[in-house]
């Protein structure tokens, strides 16, 4: 299970896998690379901000593109919410 973040301007994103510097995501909305994914949860003061590396639509669902990026400016606080990712 990944960690559940809402847009600002509504919508959803949920990070689903991370080493801490990297992350790859799901969306409610696709994002062009080079920009920038802000987004909010309840369990931490700071938004989490993800610099978007690659989006790709995968299916229909309610988040339909997974994006990877790299997370910018996160704190021990945030570290510790995200989900480990998964050994090869």
């Amino acid at each position: 299970m990944g960690l559940s973040l809402s847009f600002d301007g509504g919508g959803a994103w949920e990070i689903v896998e991370s080493d801490g510097t990297n992350a790859v995501v799901r969306s409610s909305r696709s994002s062009p690379p080079g920009s920038t994914l802000t987004g909010t949860t309840p369990a931490v003061s700071r938004p989490y901000r993800l610099k978007v590396k690659s989006c790709r639509r995968v299916d229909e669902s309610e988040l339909p593109f997974v994006i990877e990026g790299r997370l910018v400016d996160v704190t021990r606080e945030q570290k510790a919410l995200l989900p480990a990712k998964p050994a090869s």
